[in-house]
């Protein structure tokens, strides 16, 4: 199915007549070490959704790249959005789309900041109808067999897990020669201005040097079977969820 923005009008009624399901991806705009694009949060999630519509009947919109990067904003290239800002702008795009007679909207988040803006945009969009928004945080809800299987280290932020799928989807992007690894533990959640690169060193969570593309293919791969499935399934009219 073509995306989204790439259809007429006329042509936007005809398909849009022939699914329930929208695909929404929200990403952003920040510093990923030294050797990842600043845009690694969008450029996954997109890659996926394009898959999907090669396969589904699902309509793929453009994504949202840019979300809440606050914990970056001391690195170069990063660009944040406040929470407030996202909340309203997600729950906009939601109602929009729900206003097209669509039943079900699968946000593929590709970035952690927007979860919480998304969560609260959903409960207002939906609130006042039968309509239903998925959230899939495609980093932790897909792939996850695939993960354990092949990383030899922490998942994380530039770690080798999101290095490994760039490096398949957009070898071209990667520089594995200023590639380093960094990780901070703690007990508790910390939050401070004052300590944000000392929570991210380089803007990295991780080791991205055992990363490879051929681990990247099978978490890639994994997911965006995963991802058809539940598409298949709203489809039917089934809801992800068992009892």
């Amino acid at each position: 199915m073509p995306l989204w923005s790439e259809l007429t009008h006329k042509q936007f009624i005809g398909a849009s007549n022939n699914t329930e399901v929208a695909v929404l991806v929200t990403g952003a705009l920040e510093a990923h070490g030294e050797h990842l694009p600043l845009g690694t949060d969008t450029i996954l999630p997109e890659y996926l959704a394009k898959r999907v519509a090669e396969r589904t009947k699902a309509l793929v919109l453009p994504p949202i790249p840019v979300g809440n990067s606050w914990i970056f904003n001391t690195f170069e290239g990063t660009v944040s959005i406040t929470p407030q800002t996202l909340i309203a702008l997600y729950t906009d795009v939601m109602r929009a789309v729900f206003n097209h007679g669509f039943r079900y909207i699968v946000v593929l988040n590709g970035h952690g900041g927007n979860v919480s803006p998304l969560q609260l945009a959903a409960q207002t969009a939906t609130e006042q109808s039968e309509r239903v928004v998925i959230i899939v945080n495609w980093w932790i809800d897909l792939g996850e067999k695939a993960r354990r299987e092949v990383l030899e280290t922490y998942e994380g932020h530039a770690a080798e897990d999101e290095t490994s799928e760039v490096m398949h989807v957009r070898p071209d992007l990667v520089d594995m020669s200023s590639a380093v690894g960094g990780r901070v533990e703690s007990r508790f959640r910390v939050i401070s201005a004052a300590y944000r690169e000392e929570l991210y060193p380089s803007a990295v969570w991780g080791d991205p040097k055992t990363a490879s593309a051929e681990k990247g293919k099978v978490i890639m791969e994994a997911a965006e079977e995963e991802l058809v499935r539940l598409i298949e399934e709203l489809e039917r009219g089934v809801l992800p969820i068992k009892h």
